[in-house]
């Protein structure tokens, strides 16, 4: 089997379960109803700080769902007991690997897709005061998704995806959850508050919370939140690219530490 024919197969099997399409339905609303009772200024619907605020808000509720995604693409066939036909099919790890976390991303990267059609919806939907939002700014939405969500996606998707194949059990992508999240949030927020090192606790927070939501709400006027792209600031783009390197790492670590010929323990 090659890469593509395992990415098809994992894509189209998490596809078709009413688990994937719940979680997008759930964002979906979120970001709709976050949207129809939005009040003014900086939380403006289509304003740049406002979406970017509603984005990482619906990111925090994404890593909830996510673990089901990634652990079942990495860990599914020892659920099922199936490795053992599938580990000795003339298949290459990377091909293995390669495709079901491909496809894991892919769906995540779906789901959060919710958060700006939700947007959209809650703007061209009855009942919403155009005059009042604004006119619509494409860029807005595609800094947000493309700069916030995306990266943020990649990277829990990567620490999930790994912990679940190498302990061989789809319920360990949720203690990958614990371990970026809440160590790597907690310590990001110690830096910044108590030792007072805002750059540094900016660069390792995995969601870009702290620079959203903390530290630029405190220093961006009313005028800047409602007209700077939010993911085009410097410290959002070297967050973004300090975890992405840190998930292909990991990734790599994955590949190098798993071997399809041993037995699932």
């Amino acid at each position: 089997m090659k890469l593509r024919e395992i990415f098809r197969f994992e894509f189209v099997y998490q596809a078709r379960r009413v688990r994937t399409w719940f979680y997008f339905a759930i964002l979906f609303i979120v970001a709709l109803q976050f949207n129809r009772t939005a009040g003014d200024g900086g939380s403006n619907v289509l304003s740049p700080y406002g979406n970017a605020q509603e984005t990482i808000l619906t990111c925090l509720l994404w890593v909830l769902m996510a673990p089901a995604v990634a652990g079942s693409a990495a860990a599914r066939d020892v659920q099922m007991r199936m490795h053992p036909l599938i580990y000795t099919a003339p298949i290459r790890k990377t091909d293995y690997l390669g495709g079901r976390f491909i496809a894991a991303f892919l769906l995540n990267a779906l789901i959060l897709l919710a958060v700006p059609l939700g947007t959209l919806a809650a703007l061209y939907l009855p009942g919403r005061e155009h005059a009042f939002v604004g006119p619509l700014r494409p860029a807005i939405l595609l800094s947000s998704y493309g700069v916030l969500a995306l990266p943020t996606a990649f990277t829990f998707t990567a620490v999930q995806f790994s912990v679940a194949a190498l302990k061989r059990r789809p319920v360990f992508s949720y203690l990958g959850t614990v371990l970026i999240f809440v160590v790597c949030g907690s310590a990001a927020a110690v830096i910044v508050n108590v030792l007072q090192m805002p750059a540094l606790g900016q660069l390792l927070d995995p969601t870009c919370r702290l620079n959203v939501l903390v530290i630029m709400e405190a220093t961006m006027t009313p005028l800047e939140m409602k007209t700077v792209l939010i993911g085009l600031e410097s410290s959002v783009l070297a967050n973004r690219a300090l975890w992405i390197c840190i998930s292909l790492a990991i990734l790599a670590f994955t590949h190098a530490r798993i071997r399809l010929d041993q037995r699932a323990g």
